[in-house]
């Protein structure tokens, strides 16, 4: 084992994260194990769920697992992918089975994932027990989107009641996945300087120009939640703020946008034409994928190539992310030092990574 890693609760007097928690594998590994293993991951919007049996790899790349998203009668469930038999992975692809078929050797499981039959079994005794059933995974669905965890150890109920409290006029109802403005990036950096990126707005008015005319930079605002973070700042035209109705928090104020951050690995963008959602996946400790997905209210449109869209600013950060990993692989930079002003929420996501992997 390396060194613990330890970031001060004072802000005031804190150094940031150590340079060799990027680029050592041991605490990458440690991060799989002890953060991602332990998360929440946003899977489908059930608008989206078209079939029965909807296969998908929970943190392709790192974690791995194998799961099966089951819509029974717009009734969720999420299952292990492997028979219970032989390893064999159940399905490759969507299907519209009634039940669990395993192509192996034809074991069969219902919905819930209990074993129903498997021919050759006859003369094999204390079978079936419960371990011949398929394992049930933890699922979340909040406003149509589904999450699942392998341990749910990190708590997001604080994140999605804020959002609950503060968004309860947004049309969760209207938004549809928009697969032309989605897109799936891949940067060789890693996972954890795209997330400190996020979470700090000090740096809208060197790195995005167009983003930084059409926000009022010093109305910035960033929250602390449990396991997440809230930013917010005002807009400076009416037209690209949020219309947040009268009897809601900040009903009273052109907010921009609302972006919320679930640790460790998802951020949830309020804007007034929709949602867009990031969710940064690790591949290793030195390249990461960047899914965006966009969900544009109905009648709206996620904006495109201007100053200020949100492909222009990906690209943005992204070169900034690119230039910091290379940075951190410097001999003469170990640590730095926290804004008390701007990097509250980059100091509240270095403690949290300390306290899962420590």
């Amino acid at each position: 084992m390396l060194n613990k890693i330890s970031i001060n609760k004072d802000i005031s007097i804190a150094k940031t994260m150590p340079s060799y928690y990027y680029i050592d594998d041991y605490y990458y590994n440690s991060s799989i194990e002890n953060i991602f293993k332990n998360s929440w991951q946003f899977i489908i919007d059930a608008n989206s769920l078209k079939s029965k049996i909807y296969p998908f790899t929970f943190l392709k790349d790192s974690v791995n697992e194998p799961l099966l998203l089951i819509n029974e009668n717009n009734h969720y469930r999420c299952l292990s992918n492997v028979c219970t038999h032989r390893g064999n992975l159940l399905y490759a692809k969507k299907s519209d089975s009634n039940n669990i078929r395993c192509e192996y050797h034809g074991r069969i499981f219902d919905f819930r994932g209990k074993f129903l039959s498997c021919p050759g079994f006859k003369n094999v005794k204390n079978f079936p027990s419960k371990e011949d059933d398929l394992n049930k995974i933890e699922l979340k669905v909040w406003n149509n989107f589904i999450f699942t965890s392998l341990n749910k150890f990190i708590d997001i109920s604080d994140v999605l009641k804020d959002i609950d409290n503060r968004l309860g006029w947004y049309p969760f109802n209207k938004l549809r996945y928009d697969e032309s403005c989605s897109n799936t990036y891949q940067i060789d950096a890693n996972w954890a300087i795209y997330c400190e990126n996020y979470l700090e707005g000090f740096h809208v008015p060197f790195v995005h120009q167009g983003l930084n005319k059409d926000i009022k930079f010093d109305s910035y605002i960033t929250k602390i939640l449990n396991n997440g973070v809230l930013q917010y700042t005002l807009s400076n035209t009416k037209k690209d703020a949020l219309s947040i109705p009268s009897g809601f928090t900040d009903f009273n104020k052109d907010v921009y946008a609302y972006y919320y951050w679930l640790f460790p690995n998802l951020m949830l963008n309020f804007y007034s034409w929709g949602l867009s959602i990031n969710i940064i996946e690790p591949i290793s400790k030195n390249k990461t994928r960047i899914r965006f997905l966009s969900y544009p209210i109905a009648n709206s449109q996620q904006p495109l190539d201007t100053d200020s869209s949100l492909d222009k600013v990906e690209i943005e950060d992204q070169n900034i992310v690119l230039n910091v990993q290379k940075g951190l692989n410097s001999q003469f930079y170990n640590r730095g030092r926290y804004s008390s002003d701007y990097e509250i929420g980059v100091h509240h996501f270095h403690r949290l990574i300390c306290k899962a992997i420590n």
